[in-house]
């Protein structure tokens, strides 16, 4: 794989592990996708409409490797796997949504995840499937690498909280519908590739591929290559 540019010292923002779920309602003839609008004073991507997502915290490299989760696939890449929790985590603090199953007792929890566990609930990474990776090219306020990942709605629990205000006008919307909001460049792209994956064979689209998407930038300009999450990442 190429590798990326290095940008002058003075200039060089530090790149963070992110992670975003694409939960897909389709239930009916036309899916339909959950998506919020970012505040107009967030310094990276203000008013952008987006996936319910964010950083990839302390807490969720430890409960990822505390506890034997389940992953899809069953092979996934042990450095991936922090990132599908931080997923679940996000949609649970963004959405009030929770992926997950109940429990009927208390499970030891890092503080970042006692809301969750507070539920009655336990996350389940196996649910979501992974999707695209993309790294925030040079030059931004801010930089992420993001792994992308799919869910199904009908993956989500019952049970709901009152989401923490990060995400404004959170609701459903068709891929069309969507097309037409004022989306960052990747949501975009990753959109095109929830629309392709979508158009598969129903089954087969809850699988995870073999190939897929990694967006990034390198001194050739913008890059879209094929990668698997089967095989460790490589470095942003």
């Amino acid at each position: 794989m190429n590798e990326h540019p290095s940008e002058p010292e003075a200039r060089r923002e530090p790149i963070r592990d992110a992670a975003c779920v694409v939960v897909v309602d389709d239930s009916e003839a036309e899916p339909k996708l959950l998506m919020g609008r970012r505040h107009a004073n967030q310094v990276f991507l203000p008013e952008k409409w987006v996936f319910p997502g964010g950083r990839v915290d302390t807490c969720d490299l430890r409960l990822a490797t505390e506890l034997p989760w389940d992953y899809r696939p069953e092979d996934l890449a042990p450095e991936i796997r922090p990132f599908t929790l931080a997923a679940i985590r996000e949609l649970w603090e963004e959405a009030g949504l929770i992926i997950g199953r109940e429990k009927s007792t208390d499970f030891d929890v890092p503080d970042g995840w006692r809301g969750f566990a507070d539920a009655r609930y336990v996350p389940v990474p196996a649910w979501l499937v992974p999707l695209a990776r993309a790294i925030t090219p040079p030059g931004r306020v801010r930089r992420y690498d993001t792994w992308f990942f799919m869910a199904r709605r009908r993956a989500l629990a019952a049970a709901q909280s009152l989401p923490d205000g990060e995400l404004l006008d959170l609701d459903w919307f068709t891929l069309d519908n969507a097309r037409r909001l004022d989306l960052p460049n990747i949501t975009r792209l990753v959109l095109n590739d929830v629309a392709r994956r979508l158009a598969c064979d129903h089954e087969a689209a809850d699988f995870a591929s073999e190939n897929l998407p990694f967006y990034y930038q390198n001194a050739c300009g913008f890059q879209r290559t094929l990668i698997s999450c089967t095989l460790t990442p490589a470095p942003p």
